[in-house]
């Protein structure tokens, strides 16, 4: 599984020389209400802490929540991808019937992979899609790490993690290190960066150039 050095860049993205994580602007007023900007799970949702990282050498967002009735929170990270790749949601199993849970689509479970469908629910707009990304090292990945839901949607990879403890630096490195190992393992099918010779699946994203030099 290639990772390159991304997970040391991933620890030091969005932070300053002397280690603090930076800040981002929260949304204030009324709660969210989209479950699917916040990774569903949830009928609402208010933003805590916003904070940017780096994933792989891509930048990107954890965001933490907190449903303002139960109290629960959660985090997402959101990392921003240098193409567009096709739908593809994974819903773990014990979160489904939350809300927005699994993401709305056309559901392609059972997938043909035991152990992936006994974890997980496969949302995605095209059958071709499920064959082309769920690879072996990707559903390795996904099975060792589980995490509530994982979506690639446009040019975003989104993670949610299951409910429990906000965005800790623990929370937020894993998170990072998940990201890079899921996008190590993740052909990025495009035309632009796929090898004449690649096969029909192609060339797992290239590690990205944010981060300190190596």
């Amino acid at each position: 599984m290639r990772t390159g050095g991304s997970h040391r860049a991933s620890r030091h993205g969005g932070r300053d020389a002397a280690g603090h994580v930076e800040h981002l602007a929260r949304f204030s007023g009324a709660p969210l209400t989209d479950p699917v900007a916040f990774g569903g799970g949830a009928d609402l949702a208010m933003v805590g802490l916003r904070a940017q990282t780096v994933a792989y050498g891509y930048l990107g967002v954890v965001e933490e929540y907190e449903h303002p009735t139960t109290g629960a929170q959660w985090c997402t990270l959101t990392v921003s991808l240098p193409n567009t790749v096709a739908f593809l949601a994974l819903d773990h199993r014990s979160a489904l019937g939350q809300r927005a849970v699994p993401v709305p689509g056309d559901y392609l479970s059972p997938t043909g992979f035991a152990d992936l469908d006994a974890t997980y629910v496969v949302t995605a707009d095209v059958p071709d899609t499920v064959v082309r990304l769920l690879g072996p090292e990707l559903r390795e990945v996904v099975l060792r790490s589980p995490v509530q839901r994982l979506m690639f949607a446009g040019s975003r990879l989104l993670l949610r993690s299951f409910d429990g403890p906000g965005a800790t630096p623990e929370v937020t490195e894993w998170l990072d290190a998940l990201a890079s190992e899921v996008l190590a393992a993740t052909p990025a099918f495009v035309s632009r960066v796929m090898s004449p010779d690649a096969g029909p699946v192609g060339l797992p994203f290239p590690p990205g150039l944010y981060g300190p030099s190596e």
